[in-house]
């Protein structure tokens, strides 16, 4: 059973990386394409897809404070870790250091939570994904983007934020949220439209990363590691601790710890090459997260049954 919910989580990352590193490595792909394919996970499929995802959720769930809080807190912290680190210790820019606070926080919730959230949870553990989903949208992602565009030169604070709120990552999730909150049910031709799109978010980003590795040599350093321990192991404790102080219990506390355990979002690589900031560190960042998510998801599972 256990080793079954590994790979089942891990199957899909694994091959999607070997068939684009495939590609770029024999020509099938040009390596060139990869900025093609960021911008089309960014811009379009993964917005859409957190679109749905945040507009089929319950709303009693959405406005759960004390399991928000539990995640929020995880997510955020972890975001604030790595970007004070990558500004002061690793000694980045506000641009690399956004981008690293982003590699040791985002869990891979598309791809790796949802069979580990089943075999674990059952269905009702989804909702932690889309719970982690929309605070990422919400805060940290337009937190990032104002970072970003906020260290060009001539950008004033106003114009960042408008900037940042503009972006289909940011304002297709909070429409969805608010569609849930106020009852909104969205047409059934709709909603299979916009899933066509949204679905094919993971694994476009995945073949993405394995065409962006193709081209680059991947060492393992310091920095790699440490983001690989904040994001892997760090944040999952924060995600406990917090969640057992505001009193979840049973399946939420669970969900919720389990999407600590999670290794670094496909998307991170993404976004990154999007923005044209910490491209190569991110990559390798989320291969060996994935590495290491044998360890930390095996971890969190004999927790999970001890709660």
């Amino acid at each position: 059973m256990l080793l079954h919910i590994i790979l089942a989580a891990l199957g899909p990352i694994v091959l999607g990386l070997a068939v684009g590193w495939l590609s770029g490595k024999y020509g099938f792909i040009k390596r060139e394409y990869s900025q093609a394919f960021a911008d089309f996970v960014v811009k379009i499929a993964l917005p859409f897809a957190l679109f749905l995802a945040a507009a089929q959720a319950p709303p009693s769930v959405l406005l759960n404070i004390d399991y928000l809080l539990a995640l929020a807190v995880g997510l955020i912290a972890t975001y604030v870790i790595g970007f004070i680190f990558g500004k002061f210790i690793f000694r980045h820019n506000k641009k690399d250091a956004a981008m690293q606070a982003l590699s040791v926080s985002f869990p891979d919730m598309a791809y790796c939570g949802p069979p580990v959230l089943l075999a674990t949870v059952g269905s009702s553990g989804l909702i932690a994904m889309v719970l982690g989903n929309l605070i990422y949208t919400v805060i940290i992602i337009p937190f990032t983007l104002l970072m970003i565009s906020g260290s060009q030169q001539g950008h004033s604070v106003i114009k960042s934020i408008g900037k940042a709120i503009a972006q289909p990552l940011v304002f297709l999730p909070i429409l969805g949220a608010l569609l849930a909150i106020f009852g909104v049910k969205l047409p059934e031709i709709l909603q299979n439209s916009v899933n066509e799109l949204g679905k094919t978010a993971g694994g476009v980003a995945l073949f993405f990363l394995g065409l962006l590795l193709s081209g680059i040599k991947l060492t393992i350093s310091k920095e790699i590691i440490f983001n690989v321990f904040i994001k892997n192991f760090v944040q999952a404790a924060l995600i406990l601790a917090t969640g057992l102080a505001v009193g979840l219990q049973d399946d939420l506390l669970k969900a919720a710890f389990i999407i600590g355990v999670l290794p670094t979002a496909t998307a991170v690589p993404a976004l990154a090459i999007s923005n044209q900031a910490y491209t190569e560190t991110s990559a390798g960042t989320v291969l060996l997260s994935t590495l290491a998510a044998l360890i930390s998801i095996i971890g969190g599972i004999a927790i999970v049954e001890m709660l």
